[in-house]
């Protein structure tokens, strides 16, 4: 009914976490600020609804038995064009949360770190830099492109 708050006033009232795509495909930057607006940076996870077509080449693919069409890191179904999801990785949603709908690095930075390492349990371990944690991190330039990457405190090849 147009009288219920439906999922987002019950998610607002309760002390959840929120998952938002940030991928310029599912949610608009105005929604994206108002979410954080809303639920702030200690409750939203940033998440990716990438399918197996991430990092790859546009093209044709299949995303659970059907056949999609990815060009950019826009997936639609190949038979009716109906937007199937994103071949966009975490990575790409941080820089889009960030340069497009203009939320603020610090935030957009938790909400892929800190926020689901303690939504699954292994913030004593991983989500920040402190004594005692992994030293797994993403180094970036001021363009948020990455200039190295750390996993448990061993520079990777990338």
């Amino acid at each position: 009914s147009h009288r219920a708050p439906g999922v987002v006033g019950a998610a607002c009232d309760s002390d959840c976490n929120v998952e938002l795509i940030c991928d310029g495909i599912h949610v608009h930057p105005s929604v994206i600020r108002t979410t954080f607006k809303m639920f702030g940076d200690d409750r939203i996870i940033m998440i990716s609804d990438s399918m197996e077509a991430t990092g790859l080449s546009d093209g044709e693919y299949s995303l659970g038995g059907q056949k999609v069409t990815v060009r950019g890191n826009l997936a639609t179904l190949t038979e009716g064009g109906a937007i199937a999801g994103s071949a966009t990785n975490l990575m790409n949603c941080l820089r889009y949360a960030v340069k497009t709908a203009g939320i603020p690095l610090a935030s957009a930075v938790k909400c892929v770190t800190q926020n689901p390492a303690r939504a699954i349990g292994l913030s004593e371990e991983y989500g920040s830099i402190e004594s005692g944690k992994y030293a797994s991190l993403v180094i970036l330039d001021k363009e948020l492109q990455i200039k190295a990457i750390l996993k448990k405190g061993v520079k990777q090849n990338y």
